[in-house]
């Protein structure tokens, strides 16, 4: 970051979430799902929007390291580790939500010893963490060279930290640097059909749900593409112009957010029409929870207006400021939560059986009266400020962003 009053104010705020927040992850440690608002009906709330708000910031830098690694593509090549890099945080962060959510930490070993072959939970854990590792390595060797000669050099930050990571390794060769070239390019090819299958899970177990409208649909794997292509781009973009890496890639990908932008919104739209179509009271009860409901301005006003009226407002008329392009790319960041959220609540707010609010009487038992309470906001502050603060330290005294100055003719070996 070329500002160092910003990173020492970022660094800040995620250290205030996370000291914050420590007091919503002690009482889930506790306490377990009972210190959460959740019910029987509705067991899928706050967190598992936040893990697909991250789901999809991992999928903007995975296309790019893909771009990048496998295909070749020139320009982007100044941001390749530092896509690698974004996509190794926020699949961390990813499972650390979604961890919480699970409930008994202690009964993970239990997922080695009894796995469940046919269950695509299961299978999703095993590429996430197949994800986890390629992008480790990957990191590792696109960085190393510059992690050797840190480490030999006086007044480098953390020099230490670099002598720790070159492992004994005090002069990098030619030869060393093809090795690795080819290294990282046989990580990205593995990574393709891997991140595939990894994303096409997750939007399957929603996607196969039965009598859920707005998850059971054809639209649905196709919008988990686009949105997290939008989300995770968006966030690309912002980090480019950021790190003041290059204006006119940031131009560049500015176009790009503002097509996947337009698609995005053109099947949200159809999906309402579909849905809406149908004549099925399920479905209609669900979409109009999603635009009239108590939470309207969710989707009215921080996703359509702020998320992407402006945005596309900024993209289109604005394009040529790099400044607009990242203040739309920002917008879209922050605001895509709201499009999780909408997602993920209103499909259980609705009973699935007719009278089956009447049969029992209990808060947990109700469909209408979910919302987040005060742990699970904390307990999401304190992932969002761990992986701030993660990003941070990493982009500080990590050569993520210098390592990609000389990525061009590593794109070419």
């Amino acid at each position: 970051m070329h500002d160092n009053r910003y990173y020492k104010i970022l660094v800040g705020l995620a250290a205030a979430g996370l000291m914050v927040g420590t007091w919503g992850v002690a009482n889930v440690l506790l306490y377990g799902k009972r210190a959460t608002a959740l019910g029987s009906y509705v067991p899928w709330g706050l967190w598992v929007a936040v893990y697909l708000f991250f789901l999809g910031l991992t999928a903007g830098a995975f296309l790019i390291t893909i771009l990048t690694y496998v295909f070749r593509v020139k320009i982007f090549a100044p941001i390749g580790p530092l896509s690698a890099f974004t996509v190794l945080v926020a699949i961390l962060c990813e499972v650390i939500i979604i961890s919480f959510d699970l409930g008994h930490f202690s009964r993970v070993w239990r997922f080695l010893t009894n796995p469940g072959w046919t269950s695509m939970i299961f299978w999703m854990v095993v590429f996430t963490n197949a994800m986890i590792i390629i992008y480790a390595l990957e990191c590792y060797f696109l960085l190393r060279e510059s992690l050797v000669e840190g480490a030999q050099q006086e007044g480098t930050p953390a020099r230490w930290l670099y002598r720790l990571l070159s492992f004994g390794k005090t002069d990098f060769t030619a030869a060393d640097r093809q090795a690795d070239h080819r290294r990282v390019r046989l990580l990205s090819i593995i990574s393709l059909p891997v991140g595939l299958i990894f994303y096409g899970i997750n939007g399957a177990i929603f996607a196969i749900l039965l009598n859920r409208p707005i998850w059971n649909g054809a639209l649905t794997p196709l919008l988990f593409i686009v949105t997290a292509l939008l989300s995770g781009g968006a966030l690309i973009t912002f980090l480019t112009f950021i790190f003041r890496i290059d204006d006119a890639l940031v131009h560049y990908l500015g176009h790009v957010i503002r097509f996947l932008l337009v698609v995005f919104l053109f099947l949200e739209a159809l999906q309402f029409f579909v849905g809406y179509r149908t004549g099925m009271t399920i479905n209609r009860a669900s979409l109009d929870i999603i635009a009239f409901g108590p939470y309207w301005w969710v989707f009215w006003v921080v996703h359509l207006f702020l998320g992407s009226a402006i945005p596309l407002y900024l993209l289109s008329f604005r394009h040529e400021s790099a400044q607009a392009v990242a203040a739309a790319s920002f917008l879209i960041i922050i605001t895509f939560i709201a499009v999780r959220l909408n997602f993920v609540i209103p499909d259980q707010a609705v009973y699935k059986l007719e009278g089956l609010e009447a049969t029992f009487y209990h808060w947990r038992l109700r469909t209408d009266q979910y919302f987040p309470n005060l742990n699970e906001w904390l307990v999401s502050l304190w992932v969002f400020s761990l992986g701030l603060l993660a990003f941070m330290l990493g982009s500080k005294y990590l050569p993520i962003v210098s390592a990609g100055k000389g990525e061009a003719g590593h794109v070419e070996a």
